[in-house]
């Protein structure tokens, strides 16, 4: 007798990139919020079936939590990138605050930061949620705060001031912007408010 393969059969590939789809949802939740996006809304932006989305990501608040993480760490990605983009520790801090103008200006300052509108519509009721926004601020300011501390060492930056200190008015300042943002605050006076605070600062 034979033996017959004993293999069992593999379950269906899965149509769909997690990745993409979640950058969807992500444009989903912050043009609408999260109190706002339906299943319906979001089945329509991810294009998934019912059945898709519960099978690979559960509920609405799994998709949510994976939409913010994936904004939060492509954010610090692209500061990091900034900021070390220039040998000056000094004007690579002004090149970040300058790429914050230009993302709180126009079209994409009235959108807003999606971090920034899921802070003010789920905290601090939410301590999955408050966790990711908080540790997204913490890592900008550590950022920051290593930038500061190697302008200092080159003589660049003030010693009067301890760098986390420092840090944590630039990103308090940046984020400031992308409120101003939402109300149609010019560039050219962000631009102003940032010459300011490298004049006073810095």
């Amino acid at each position: 007798m034979t033996a017959k393969n004993s293999q069992l059969p593999v379950g269906r590939p899965r149509e769909f990139d997690l990745d993409e789809a979640i950058s969807r949802a992500m444009q989903v939740f912050w043009d609408r919020g999260y109190h706002d996006t339906s299943l319906p809304d979001l089945l329509a932006g991810m294009k998934l079936s019912k059945g898709s989305f519960y099978k690979a990501f559960g509920d609405k608040k799994s998709v949510f939590l994976r939409a913010l993480k994936l904004y939060t760490d492509d954010g610090v990605r692209n500061v990091q990138e900034v900021l070390r983009s220039d040998p000056s520790p000094r004007a690579a801090i002004r090149n970040a605050l300058v790429r914050y103008a230009d993302l709180s200006s126009g079209s994409k300052g009235v959108r807003g930061c999606f971090g920034v509108l899921t802070a003010a519509e789920m905290l601090p009721a939410d301590p999955d949620i408050a966790d990711l926004i908080k540790r997204l601020f913490n890592r900008l300011q550590d950022l920051f705060a290593a930038t500061v501390a190697n302008g200092q060492a080159a003589g660049e930056i003030k010693n009067s001031c301890d760098p986390r200190v420092i840090a944590h008015f630039i990103v308090s300042h940046a984020q400031g912007m992308r409120v101003l943002g939402k109300v149609g605050s010019r560039r050219d006076e962000m631009l102003k408010n940032i010459d300011l605070l490298m004049e006073t600062v810095l």
